[in-house]
């Protein structure tokens, strides 16, 4: 099965680091404009994201930080996903909080925006966490933190909602909450310790 992924996507997580891909590989499509560009895929790191919610994202969010020695596993590619949602994480509460900046007028849009980021700040104080839970082999630890960050993620989103206003941050949330539920998918079907 082909994916299409759209080329200015897959090129933002790209552009963190020009690591190969080595081991066996089957290819995806990859579109930019008119022209389809092939990118070739490690058939182990497939199967795992193809049992994800989300298959493209976890592809996409997933390849820039492989490395020849990488491990292509549950566990490994679960530690990258930890690292790309730290990364993504910090570029939201970047986002958000020179937002905030320019929605100083608007006492909803501030209330909105500070709530997402102490939501993005939470997220970034759970790393070490899931790290620990993931070295110490803790599902149950590792569950409850990734499911506490989706929440987070929705929370955010529902404030922008319940305010009536436009989320300026929706794609940057939708993203995250797609990598995180991917993450929380790995580990309950996936990993096994």
């Amino acid at each position: 099965m082909k994916h299409l992924i759209p080329f200015d996507v897959f090129f933002l997580f790209f552009i963190f680091t020009t690591s190969s891909i080595a081991l066996a590989r089957s290819s995806y499509d990859v579109r930019q404009g008119d022209q389809t560009l092939p990118v070739v895929i490690n058939p182990k790191l497939q199967r795992i994201c193809d049992q994800t919610d989300n298959p493209v994202e976890c592809l996409i969010t997933t390849i820039p930080f492989l490395h020849e020695k990488t491990a292509i596993n549950p566990v490994s590619i679960l530690k990258i996903k930890v690292e790309a949602v730290d990364i993504k994480t910090k570029e939201a509460l970047d986002k958000a909080s020179k937002l905030l900046l320019y929605s100083s007028n608007s006492k909803p849009a501030t209330f909105c925006f500070n709530i997402c980021i102490d939501n993005y700040k939470s997220i970034l104080e759970s790393k070490h966490r899931i790290l620990d839970a993931i070295l110490l082999g803790d599902d149950k630890q590792l569950r409850v933190e990734l499911s506490s960050n989706v929440d987070k993620i929705y929370h955010c989103e529902d404030a922008f909602e319940e305010a009536n206003i436009k989320s300026p941050i929706l794609e940057v949330n939708s993203l995250l909450g797609k990598m995180i539920t991917n993450s929380l998918t790995i580990t309950i079907e996936m990993v096994h310790f």
